[in-house]
């Protein structure tokens, strides 16, 4: 049930929240969110699923990159909390494309 605080994001915070999503998260979800990162690939980390088929709100995103899930471990020390809304708006992006 979290809500963003932040407004709809400005065409320059999305390339920001995009940069973000490279930098922590691309390397096991993909650059489109597809579950196919780097370290997929080559099989370190399994079963990272595409966002394309989960249920998920900018909410829930919020959550698991705060406190983490399964093999996630929280990314609450290197992004701040307007970062991590920032990241979780980008991820609906991705996953409504």
């Amino acid at each position: 049930n979290l809500k963003s605080p932040l407004a709809p994001l400005s065409e320059a915070d999305m390339e920001k929240a995009k940069g973000l999503f490279e930098i922590y998260c691309a390397i096991c979800h993909g650059s489109t969110g597809d579950g196919k990162g780097k370290l997929v690939k080559q099989e370190k980390f399994l079963g990272v699923p595409s966002y394309k088929d989960r249920v998920i709100t900018e909410g829930s995103v919020f959550h698991v990159e705060t406190y983490g899930l399964n093999s996630m471990g929280s990314h609450a020390n290197q992004l701040s909390a307007h970062e991590r809304w920032m990241v979780a708006a980008y991820v609906m992006e991705l996953k409504n494309k």
